[in-house]
């Protein structure tokens, strides 16, 4: 059904209309929802307003609470960790982070990329915030 259509694409033009496709397919690891406190979607707003407010120690022991609730780390919140240590101006200690998950899950380099931008996407939005919120972007 769908070979057809595929070998009319070749080259560029199908790594353009398929790699958003594939990318999102490999890279979803968004936490299990739950009817609990420490579902993913209430966890990610927390840890987002305390960042907001900068309240890193505390945005980071919600996400350490949620990680214990969870059994573990997942991808997800590692990189809502590295969006809190970037905030706050720790960068090794994001780095830290990022280079072990990258490591544990063996990321792509692609996969690298993608959360890179998410990560960057995700602190823009919070220093915005922020910036109407408070006036200032940054922490003081």
């Amino acid at each position: 059904m769908y070979l057809p259509f595929l070998s009319r694409l070749t080259g560029a033009s199908a790594v353009v209309v398929l790699a958003p496709l594939l990318l999102a397919a490999c890279t979803h690891s968004a936490p299990p929802q739950s009817a609990g406190p420490a579902s993913g979607a209430g966890m990610s707003a927390e840890v987002t307003e305390l960042a907001i407010a900068c309240r890193h120690d505390e945005a980071l022991a919600a996400l350490d609470q949620f990680d214990a609730a969870m059994g573990g780390s997942t991808s997800a919140s590692e990189l809502q960790r590295v969006v809190v240590l970037r905030n706050a101006r720790d960068t090794m200690g994001a780095a830290r982070v990022l280079r072990e998950r990258n490591a544990r899950d063996d990321v792509t380099v692609d996969d690298a990329v993608y959360s890179g931008t998410a990560v960057e996407d995700e602190l823009e939005r919070i220093r915005s915030e922020r910036a109407l919120r408070t006036g200032s972007r940054t922490c003081r």
